[in-house]
């Protein structure tokens, strides 16, 4: 296939961007590419100016790519506008530690285009991807394609970090007192607006490993004593998914390490009417004997004198001879201030015929 316009505008995009850039976008994206003004009249219009201007003065900025909550890409502190076909692209070839084909990205992207057309979208995603530092986003090695080692990704971030908070000797991942208790790279879902299938695999190991991490990272500030910062990252966690009970144990332990009873009784009642009107469940065993000593306190605390209980207020005329119902407690209904008098002859027919 030459270099020429023509087959990139099979793809029902490309075409648009005008004949002078789509040479220099051919041979990103598989074709040969022309030198020349026309393929840098091209690199700056993708560097987000115009042509006939000179480069933007953050163009060898540090570029970062934000996948944790809405997508985003910087080149320094410059916003970066991508196109839509272009995000889902480098979102799927970021999440990939190595480089994928063509195939298999053209395949994932567009699950019900044929293969032909599938290639096509891709090399019109490849052609509309900005150049903000002014080398690709998205390096094209034969049938391969991978993401440009030079741009920081918070997903690859935060994973990094989780795996410091999880490993054995992670004591000192917590960081030192004065920095957030929760790295902003463990707060955010991975792109929580995107349906894509081949997305919820890596949403839910990334939402899963952050969970296991901020209950480490609790742990470790406790048994630090640093309970305020100990209880945000419980709570991080709590917040990410309110039904999971070592969460809960998590956030539980904090109060009980600081001793606050009351704050601790709290969290495990909340948690106990949540679990019963969501799942109809009671909280496990392993929660229970966490709070059953403030319990246990409670329960043997002082209580105020209690009025005589109900059945000595029964009318002298309702006792009777042993054996009777004379001394029964009046039922616990609405109104019901005397013993039901038909339990009462039924018992009394019952002791005569003995």
């Amino acid at each position: 296939m030459s270099g020429r316009a023509g087959p990139v505008g099979q793809t029902g995009g490309a075409g648009q961007a005008g004949g002078a850039g789509q040479t220099g976008r051919v041979g990103q994206a598989g074709g040969a590419g022309q030198p020349g003004s026309v393929e840098q009249a091209d690199r700056i219009r993708r560097a987000g100016g115009a042509p006939g201007q000179a480069a933007p003065a953050g163009s060898s900025a540090q570029v970062t790519l934000r996948l944790l909550g809405d997508f985003e890409l910087r080149c320094g502190d410059t916003a970066v506008p991508v196109a839509a076909g272009s995000r889902r692209l480098m979102a799927f070839v970021a999440l990939h530690h190595h480089p994928v084909s063509r195939c298999r990205t053209g395949a994932a992207l567009w699950p019900d285009a044929a293969a032909e057309r599938a290639a096509a979208s891709l090399r019109t995603a490849l052609w509309r991807l900005p150049e903000p530092a002014g080398r690709p986003l998205v390096a094209a090695a034969g049938t391969q394609l991978s993401l440009d080692g030079a741009i920081l990704v918070d997903l690859h971030q935060g994973s990094a970090r989780a795996g410091e908070l999880l490993e054995p000797d992670g004591a000192a991942a917590a960081g030192p007192p004065g920095t957030p208790a929760v790295p902003a790279v463990l707060r955010g879902d991975l792109l929580p607006g995107w349906d894509e299938e081949w997305l919820l695999p890596e949403r839910e190991r990334f939402r899963q490993l952050r969970l296991h991490a901020l209950e480490r990272l609790c742990e470790q500030l406790t048994a630090e004593g640093r309970y305020g910062h100990a209880l945000e990252a419980g709570l991080a966690a709590v917040d990410i998914e309110p039904l999971r009970e070592s969460a809960h144990r998590a956030v539980l332990r904090v109060h009980l390490r600081e001793g606050n009873a009351v704050e601790a009784l709290r969290t495990y009642r909340a948690y106990g009417r949540l679990l019963a009107a969501e799942l109809d469940l009671r909280p496990s065993v392993a929660i229970r004997r966490l709070i059953e000593p403030v319990l246990a306190a409670r329960a043997g605390s002082p209580e105020p004198p209690q009025a005589p209980p109900a059945a000595a207020h029964v009318p002298a005329q309702a006792a009777g001879p042993p054996g009777s119902l004379g001394g029964v407690r009046p039922l616990d209904v609405p109104g019901g201030g005397l013993p039901d008098r038909r339990l009462q002859d039924a018992w009394a027919q019952f002791v005569e015929g003995h």
